[in-house]
């Protein structure tokens, strides 16, 4: 067992791990990206569409959502 390793070069295995994490690190985010990506997709249509159909900037936006329960605690006192 002493002459496979003596006989390996650091460099190399170190290279070989490096590729072995890079490629499966690459395959995490691909799944990651390729299940998010139609709800990425759709929030910046959202986002484009308030901001140049009804000229709402991202900033307003972010300030309604941030409000959210708030207004909807409000809302729901007005009902009852």
């Amino acid at each position: 067992m002493d002459s496979l390793v003596d006989g390996m070069d650091t460099q190399v295995v170190l290279l070989v791990g490096a590729i072995a994490v890079f490629f499966l690190l690459s395959r995490l985010f691909f799944r990651i990206f390729s299940g998010a990506a139609g709800t990425i997709l759709s929030i910046v249509i959202i986002v484009l569409l308030l901001q140049y159909a009804f000229d709402i900037s991202p900033k307003e936006l972010w300030y309604e959502v941030s409000h959210l329960p708030q207004n909807l605690a409000r809302f729901a006192k007005q009902l009852a």
